[in-house]
């Protein structure tokens, strides 16, 4: 494992935060998580009342069980009609730099990944979305504080893109992050221009070193202000990703994905999201 910390800007984010509520309690899991990253980021909540009927909106907080979070500042909206188009387009209207959604909603079903509305938002934005599992224990409350960010990375100049990203957001979030690379030590990497594992992992004064400073050289060159932590791990990426997470008592997990569920596609984000006891930051490749 290797350790770095560096400092510069974190970028110009948006953070306006927007969570869609149908008026289930799956979905009202969400919320404190929501509002939590409406205060650490400092922006406004937009909260989305997604119904067939308009609802004064003194009205709303009771209907969607949620409440008045201190020091947040909150905006109802009401949407009728098809709700993943009018959640995107809301997005892109508040300009929203962060989506926060329960994994189901009226429909849950707990034999499924996620109700078909959260499935297709994350399939159809690249605005990081945030998923919370309301089957997990430790659901966060409005006065979550994470401290830790497990992100996965397989070395790919397309994952590295988008993990930049990230990064800049655990800033903003003041997490720590360990950055997790799992794969079979000397193999070759899958996409063109990966960068490869270890050689010698058994034997890590041969070159761990060098491969490490080599990773964060490349992947974590501009990071505000937070602690990079790097690992790499074999066996399958689901499992040591979630027993990662729970040995480092990371808070969050965030995945880089190419936003396509139907058939064998996006296996880690399925095998994530449906056995995850904490968040789960969401981010398709552009």
């Amino acid at each position: 494992m290797v350790s770095k910390r560096e400092s510069g800007g974190s970028g110009n984010h948006r953070r306006d935060l927007l969570i869609p509520l149908d008026g289930s309690r799956t979905a009202a899991r969400a919320f404190g998580a929501a509002a939590a990253m409406a205060r650490l980021l400092r922006g406004t909540l937009h909260v989305v009342h997604v119904g067939e009927k308009t609802v004064p909106e003194e009205k709303l907080p009771s209907l969607l069980e949620i409440g008045q979070p201190a020091g947040v500042k909150v905006i109802y909206h009401q949407i009728s009609g098809e709700a993943v188009n009018a959640i995107l387009e809301l997005a892109v209207e508040i300009d929203a730099g962060m989506i926060i959604m329960s994994s189901h909603g009226k429909t849950h079903n707990a034999g499924l990944v996620g109700g078909s509305v959260a499935m297709m938002v994350i399939q159809h934005t690249d605005i990081p979305v945030m998923v919370i599992r309301p089957a997990a224990r430790g659901i966060p409350e409005s006065h979550w504080r994470p401290a830790r960010m497990l992100v996965l990375h397989d070395g790919s100049p397309v994952t590295a893109a988008e993990v930049d990203h990230i990064l800049s957001l655990a800033g903003l979030m003041g997490v720590d992050v360990d950055v997790l690379y799992v794969g079979a030590a000397g193999a070759r990497p899958k996409a063109a221009g990966a960068f490869a594992g270890p050689r010698y992992l058994d034997r890590p004064h041969y070159d761990w070193s060098g491969w490490a400073e080599e990773f964060l050289r490349r992947f974590a060159t501009r990071m505000p202000e937070v602690g990079v932590n790097l690992a790499f791990e074999s066996g399958d990426i689901i499992e040591t990703a979630l027993d990662y997470a729970q040995k480092e008592n990371d808070d969050l997990i965030a995945l880089i994905w190419h936003g396509r569920l139907e058939g064998k596609r996006a296996a880690t984000v399925k095998g994530v999201l449906k056995r995850t006891p904490v968040p789960v930051l969401l981010k398709r490749t552009k």
